[in-house]
């Protein structure tokens, strides 16, 4: 019920906001669309690092002092929630030697100022195989002229690939 109470307080708020400046000022669709694009593009290199292990490079693409939470679904049911600061993920300890890919599809972008959130399907794969899929909610604060990676959120889900993965791949990101 939060879930769904959130969701649509945040839908509420974002597509408000999104009518009344498309409505109002000339041009604006253009501008919400540019900056859904800066949005999408930091996206992509911050997942494309994720995939290379360049830890520089997504450190240098996130807050220090942001916070991500990942949901892994059970085997028995329900979902195991864990907490961890992003620097976490950059920790030169936690490399491992696996390779590691991740790429999303059919993203919901909402952008207001110099805030931003992605809410998108995604697969992970290690070492050249589907380790599983689930949802990526990265939100982005937009610091000088570059949009940062603040927090994130993410299910794990092993089983729900076939659901999730698009009919058309090539609306996959990033690229390559």
């Amino acid at each position: 019920m939060i879930r769904g109470t959130l969701g649509g307080m945040v839908l509420a708020v974002f597509g408000t906001v999104a009518s009344a400046d498309t409505a109002s000022a000339p041009g604006a669709v253009v501008r919400l669309k540019d900056d859904e694009a800066a949005v999408l593009a930091a996206m992509d290199r911050y997942l494309a690092a994720i995939s290379a292990s360049d830890l520089d490079t997504m450190a240098s693409m996130q807050t220090p002092d942001g916070t991500n939470y990942r949901a892994r679904a059970l085997p028995r049911g329900g979902m195991e929630v864990l907490g961890r600061p992003n620097s976490y993920w950059i920790d030169p300890a936690r490399k491992d030697g696996h390779a590691y890919r991740e790429r999303y599809w059919s993203p919901t972008v909402l952008v207001r100022g110099s805030i931003a959130m992605v809410w998108a399907p995604y697969e992970f794969w290690i070492d050249g195989r589907t380790s599983h899929c689930g949802v990526d909610v990265f939100s982005f604060i937009k610091v000088g002229e570059a949009w940062h990676v603040a927090n994130s959120m993410w299910t794990v889900e092993p089983d729900a690939c076939p659901e999730l993965r698009p009919a058309d791949s090539a609306s996959i990101r990033p690229k390559g």
